[in-house]
């Protein structure tokens, strides 16, 4: 008995250690799975309107990315997806709209991400007609386009003479035009009289145009001649169209034209990418010139016909390797017919690597050729109004060459996302290193028997320039949108040939050997929607401006410069969903804060008149 006790209890004890992994196993499967899935699930909810704010029930949803997935809006215009953590890109689509809608989210464990989205609703078109011009179709035996043809006689020269004389505009509604009484047209007049038409018609009526027209006002106020303005006002005409191409990108032409005493035009064609592929890219060409039809009283371009262009061709590509790494480089290739040399190259490569959650490890190096009078020529970095040339510049040493400024930059620097996926809020803090040869000096005022928008332009030497900055941007509240840069660095300099032409004229753009600086720039824009107003402005403020005063003021000094601008929606009908504007804006800022360029190239700017710009605005 003791034996068989034995024997049944080792039995037991074999069967619980085999069966307790199994158990254990069967016990512990269920809750990590639907832990698991409460803790990876995230989920994007919104509401659906259309351009007047009216719900829109029944619209697809989708979510495309880590997985792929769709919902319909219900009664209320609300949608609901559930996704697992990702990247995704959101698109909407309803029969009879059209939505421009595409917008990446990222989605992370147990996150709610609210997105409201906007559809227009596409126009009632009547049934296209074709209006063709046609030959020879107008005999008065003709038989109904449905009867049958006899069979063909005739020559084809003999044909042509028969119905030349007689010509006239025929309204058909988009089929192929036949005459049952007359031989068939050959294939080849087919395609060369009504395909063309047809391409034609389906393309401006398919297409989704967008863009803007502008009839702007422009004028200069001196900082040192009473606040004179300008001699008379300019009227700028400024055009911008573009429609998307797909689903990939969209391409815009703009163009902008003014007249007078300096006749001035500009033109730029691009193509972009959409962000929301692995490469999103961008490529333009554009043209800007300037000619003196009178005389116009400024050095250099006295002489009727004279005038300056420039050409420039740019790539520039974001391309995300994979999650988390991101390459960001780019070419411009530019030609000053005014220049010596005039061909030049800026290249530049920068990349973006996520180290942890939210947080990136940044770098870039640029080389960058900046010639004089570049800003009056090439397009703005943003898509704002884009004006034409406006102002005329000399070299300030008699008889020297224009010579450009060439510009060496490297950045390394580390960046936070605090903001939640489509409300971000970075801050960061980076080093910077600058090497500017033949630091480029704009200077007004100096010769007061020129027109306001005149200046002069001449080197002091190069600088080199190493510093820290910290970085604060993004969204404040749904509607306000600000950022702050704060930078200091130290500065030295290597004077050049032509720092004693401008010491004896501008002692302020003539800087000490070593020299501190400290800057902050800020920006701010903000929309106001009960009146439909958008205001944007930009601060400068640097311990190192030149001076605007004459006197003592051509010391450097504690100075800032502002640039403001007002967009006010007019309470006026407008076809489909365009709007009129009201734009003015007023500032001192010689120079774009985006410009590619030199750090010392607003610093050395002296004396800047106050640009005043206003018109309307037809959006479309």
């Amino acid at each position: 008995m003791p034996r068989l006790v034995a024997s049944i209890l080792v039995i037991v004890a074999v069967v619980t250690v085999n069966a307790s992994p199994a158990m254990a196993q069967l016990a512990r499967a269920p809750r990590p799975v639907s832990v698991e899935a409460a803790v990876r699930s995230g989920v994007v909810s919104g509401i659906v309107r259309d351009d007047l704010g009216q719900i829109v029930p029944g619209v697809a949803v989708s979510a495309i990315g880590t997985i792929q997935t769709q919902a319909r809006t219900d009664a209320t215009g609300s949608f609901n997806l559930s996704l697992v953590p990702g990247e995704y890109v959101l698109r909407a689509t309803h029969t009879g709209y059209v939505s421009p809608y595409r917008a990446l989210v990222r989605v992370g464990p147990s996150m709610h991400l609210k997105r409201n989205i906007t559809i227009m609703k596409l126009p009632e078109l009547p049934e296209r007609r074709v209006l063709i011009a046609s030959v020879g179709l107008t005999d008065p035996g003709a038989t109904s386009p449905g009867a049958a043809e006899p069979p063909a006689t005739g020559s084809l020269h003999a044909w042509y003479f028969r119905h030349l004389p007689r010509t006239i505009l025929r309204d058909e509604s988009g089929q192929q035009p036949r005459r049952t009484d007359l031989p068939h047209l050959p294939s080849f007049l087919d395609w060369a009289l009504v395909e063309p038409v047809r391409v034609a018609t389906s393309f401006f009526a398919d297409t989704h145009f967008s863009g803007q027209v502008n009839v702007l006002t422009a004028t200069a106020v001196s900082t040192t001649q009473g606040g004179l303005p300008d001699r008379d006002p300019r009227g700028i005409a400024y055009v911008a169209v573009g429609a998307p191409i797909g689903v990939h990108g969209d391409w815009r032409l703009r163009g902008a034209l003014s007249t007078g005493g300096l006749a001035s035009w500009v033109v730029l064609g691009e193509y972009e990418a959409r962000d929301v592929q692995a490469h999103a890219f961008r490529l333009g060409m554009s043209y800007g010139a300037q000619r003196a039809v009178d005389d116009f009283g400024t050095a250099q371009l006295t002489t009727p016909g004279a005038g300056r262009a420039v050409a420039s061709v740019f790539g520039h590509d974001r391309w995300r390797v994979q999650p988390g790494l991101e390459i960001d480089y780019g070419l411009r290739f530019d030609r000053y017919d005014y220049v010596a040399g005039q061909d030049f190259i800026s290249p530049r490569i920068g990349f973006r690597l996520g180290i942890a959650p939210k947080t990136s490890f940044r770098g870039l190096v640029a080389n960058s050729v900046v010639a004089p009078g570049a800003d009056e020529f090439l397009p703005p970095p943003t898509s704002g109004p884009w004006l034409p040339p406006e102002r005329t510049f000399a070299s300030l040493v008699p008889e020297a060459p224009f010579r450009s400024e060439r510009v060496r930059r490297y950045e390394a620097g580390v960046e936070h996302d605090l903001g939640a996926i489509g409300q971000p809020m970075v801050i960061g803090v980076r080093w910077f290193h600058e090497d500017s040869r033949d630091q480029l000096a704009t200077m007004f005022g100096v010769n007061t028997s020129k027109a306001v928008g005149h200046y002069y332009v001449a080197s002091p030497g190069s600088v080199r320039l190493d510093g820290w900055a910290l970085r604060a941007a993004g969204n404040v509240t749904p509607l306000v949108k600000a950022s702050v840069d704060y930078s200091i660095s130290r500065a030295r300099w290597a004077f050049g040939t032509e720092a004693a032409d401008i010491a004896r004229v501008m002692p302020s753009a003539v800087r000490a050997e070593r020299e501190r600086l400290h800057d902050v720039t800020s920006t701010l824009e903000a929309l106001i929607p009960e009146t439909s107003t958008r205001v944007s402005v930009a601060y400068r403020v640097n311990s190192a401006f030149t001076g605007q005063d004459g006197g003592e003021g051509l010391a450097a000094m504690f100075d800032g410069r502002f640039a403001v601008q007002l967009r006010q929606v007019l309470p006026l009908q407008t076809l489909g969903a365009g709007r009129i504007e009201f734009m003015v804006s007023v500032s001192n800022l010689f120079r774009d804060p985006q410009n590619a360029g030199s750090f010392y190239d607003e610093l050395l700017t002296v004396r800047t008149p106050r640009r005043v710009l206003g018109g309307v605005q037809v959006r479309f």
